[in-house]
């Protein structure tokens, strides 16, 4: 062990010093092979070095530049200069605030570089006088050191300053390997030679900072600080920048997490170097080596604050880019909004927790802005701990129920099959096929309630979700159409070839993920175009220029089908039928419209709702597709959206839009409506053959809309012959 100056400092028990002893021998028997190589190049470099201070006497060259021209001897040997090694960096993701949310990098390895500037005053002295003290006025080599550090270590076996230069231990990690051959120190001696030529000694000295390992898979220096003490390269204090400016020497053997005390006896080393340099005194060095030192984990991978979202943001971002974010050193800033983020995640996991004792187990949220496409939150699971914890559910394509609905009214309204008040019959309907297990069997169709309820106008019958008239509604629009809808609307996983979807589709029978659902209700709130879900705002290389194209939107849907949708989705007096009055697809002082989803057997729930400002999907169920019992989306998935809605749009205006030009009121049947100019009130035999047909009302009058009661009561239950069909039931409400 070195002598200290410090007598009083506490060293530690003598059997470390044993332990240091034989370690010195060691490393002397490894060395002294390699030293007498060094010695013979240092010997060298010494007689070509004298040559040059014997001529430079006469032009009164200064010192670094004898060393340097000594160094260029050897490099008219020594070849061209290598291509430099590829480093990876990592990249920065924050959210739409600029707050971190995780930082990006190749499994095990983390580098972020860093200028000068951005570096602890305190670790750049330690550095600089502990690897090389005369940094700051040698050449690319330092002879007279190169000539004592080999004799040393022929000694010795061990020295506290090593003989390569910062310039030259820069060349090494750039451009060489780690070969102890006379060629590579040869080809080293060389490229350190056109550093310093080349780069200026603050260059030099960011470049080594940046490049240099520290172990645990931190290379650089700030990565190192973010590794082992949860902070910057700028925040080290002395204590911290002695101990991280010893380990370059011996990454491995000096880890402060797993070898203690080797890394602290470093870091005395190191605090001595600083005093015999001048940086520090003798009293700031023993303060600094009696601070506890409090590590963080020492693993390179623990900032990532919102992994299923920054899942999302990083494969839209490699997909916008065509560049690897683990490597790139890449700026990203997200639309994620982590307040609302945070209460999405409470709100998600506290429902889920009330919902235990009916088998739930886990949820998910996604919350849009429609007038962007912003993903402000990102609920992929009901958080830590729940089963399938590690599953992003709200990327799971899962079965839609009942919500897929709003693909098909949307087809019909705007492709003027039906109106808000065309009269559907609401009875006994049964298709050739569906049904069974291979989908070849008859279809009996029925709904939720296992009840009928006569001829209702359609917007009661999208309003309490019934599916009897829903499927006689896509049969009506043609399923090729709906499917195109949801394709254009954003759905990405109806990808069969439109034939070989069944009138099942309305019932949410294929299965979309949750945020898909969410991206496609933007359209119903921003009046038919479709801002694509945008998870990344912002992507920028190191040098700050923008990589990222931002996607157009499209119109998907007119205006008008717009508007009448969320006629018919916003009136609750549409939906008391089934749902009651004031459920949780209301929200006080606000408009909103809302559709929710469950499938036959209580897999999923669903609920989808929205104003001109805030789209918001949530979800219900279980990750291993065990069935939940008897929720449904208005009791199971309603609660967290019309929580999360509540909070969310507190002191926001709803700024619904009037009615567009092609739109106008009308009255049929005792109730007041809106119309698409070119359609009429009809009745329409497909929809209410089997029923007595209705009074055709009057020529369209203009009129306000108003709400209505409902135009049917509920009848008896099916026939038994009406058996339920496993296949027939996706769509409850």
């Amino acid at each position: 062990m070195a002598t200290s100056r410090y007598p009083d400092r506490d060293y530690g028990p003598p059997a470390h010093e044993l332990l240091a002893r034989r370690r010195a021998a060691l490393r002397r028997h490894r060395k002294v092979s390699l030293a007498w190589a060094g010695a013979a190049i240092a010997i060298i470099l010494g007689l070509a070095t004298g040559l040059l201070v014997l001529l430079g006497s006469l032009v009164l060259l200064p010192t670094s530049a004898l060393a340097t021209a000594a160094a260029g001897m050897v490099a008219q040997a020594a070849g061209t200069l290598p291509a430099p090694h590829q480093f990876p960096v990592d990249s920065l993701v924050y959210d739409r605030s600029g707050q971190l949310l995780a930082d990006v990098h190749v499994p095990g390895t983390s580098r972020l570089p860093v200028a000068l500037k951005d570096v602890s005053p305190a670790l750049v002295r330690a550095t600089v006088d502990v690897e090389d003290r005369n940094f700051w006025t040698e050449g690319a080599i330092d002879p007279v050191r190169l000539v004592a550090a080999a004799w040393h270590d022929v000694r010795y076996g061990s020295s506290l300053q090593g003989a390569s230069t910062i310039t030259q231990q820069l060349a090494k990690v750039t451009y060489l390997s780690d070969a102890p051959t006379i060629a590579r120190k040869l080809r080293e001696l060389f490229v350190a030679s056109h550093l310093e030529q080349s780069l200026t000694k603050n260059q030099i000295l960011q470049a080594y900072l940046n490049n240099i390992p520290y172990g645990h898979g931190a290379v650089g220096v700030e990565a190192a600080a973010q590794t082992y003490f949860n902070t910057t390269a700028a925040k080290l204090d002395v204590a911290q920048s002695a101990l991280l400016a010893g380990l370059p020497d011996a990454p491995s053997q000096l880890d402060p997490i797993n070898h203690p005390t080797d890394a602290k006896q470093r870091q005395q080393l190191v605090l001595d170097a600083m005093v015999r340099a001048g940086d520090i005194t003798a009293a700031e060095a023993a303060s600094a080596f009696k601070e506890p030192l409090h590590f963080a984990s020492g693993a390179t991978d623990n900032v990532n604050s919102q992994p299923a979202f920054v899942a999302r943001a990083l494969q839209q971002a490699t997909a916008g880019t065509k560049i690897n974010p683990a490597t790139a050193g890449l700026t990203v800033m997200t639309t994620l909004d982590s307040h609302l983020q945070s209460l999405a995640q409470q709100t998600v996991t506290d429902q889920v927790r009330g919902l235990a004792n009916l088998q739930v187990t886990d949820g998910a949220l996604v919350s849009i802005d429609p007038a962007t496409g912003d993903v402000l939150a990102y609920v992929g699971g009901a958080g830590p701990g729940a089963p399938g914890s590690q599953i992003d559910m709200a990327a799971v394509p899962r079965q839609p129920g009942s919500s897929f609905k709003l693909f098909t009214y949307s087809t019909a309204i705007q492709e003027r099959k039906v109106t808000m008040l065309t009269p559907v019959y609401d009875g006994p309907f049964s298709l050739p096929t569906g049904g069974g297990p291979s989908g070849n069997q008859p279809w009996t169709v029925h709904d939720y309630d296992l009840r009928y309820h006569g001829v209702l106008p359609v917007e009661m019958v999208l309003g309490n979700s019934l599916n009897i008239p829903a499927v006689k509604i896509e049969l009506l629009a043609g399923i090729p159409n709906i499917v195109e809808t949801a394709r254009s609307m954003g759905v990405t996983t109806l990808t069969k070839p439109d034939s070989s979807y069944s009138p099942s589709l309305t019932l949410g029978a294929y299965p979309v993920p949750l945020w898909e659902m969410a991206q496609a209700a933007t359209a119903l709130a921003s009046g038919g175009e479709l801002h694509p879900a945008r998870f990344v705002s912002s992507v920028k290389d190191a040098g700050g220029h923008e990589l990222l194209k931002p996607a157009a939107p499209r119109r998907v849907l007119d205006a008008g089908t717009v508007f009448i949708m969320n006629q018919m989705l916003g009136d609750d007096s549409n939906r008391v039928m089934e749902f009651g009055a004031r459920s949780a697809l209301t929200l006080p002082n606000h408009i909103v419209s809302a559709k929710t989803g469950t499938t036959n057997d209580f897999k999923d729930n669903l609920t989808i709702g929205w104003t001109p400002h805030l789209v918001t999907a949530t979800w219900v169920g279980n990750a291993d597709d065990h069935a939940m019992q008897g929720t449904t989306g208005v009791t199971g998935a309603a609660p967290i959206w019309h929580a999360f809605m509540l909070a969310a749009l507190q002191g926001q205006p709803d700024d619904w839009p009037a009615a567009p030009a092609d739109v106008f009121p009308t009255e049929y049947g005792g109730r007041r409506g809106y119309l698409l100019r070119g359609s009429s009130v009809q009745y329409v035999p497909e929809l209410v053959r089997g029923a007595p047909a209705p009074k055709p009302s009057a020529s369209p009058t203009p009129s306000a809309k108003g709400s209505a009661t409902p135009a049917a009561s509920a009848s008896a239950k099916p026939s038994p012959s009406g058996k339920k069909n496993a296949r027939s039931q996706h769509g409850h409400g």
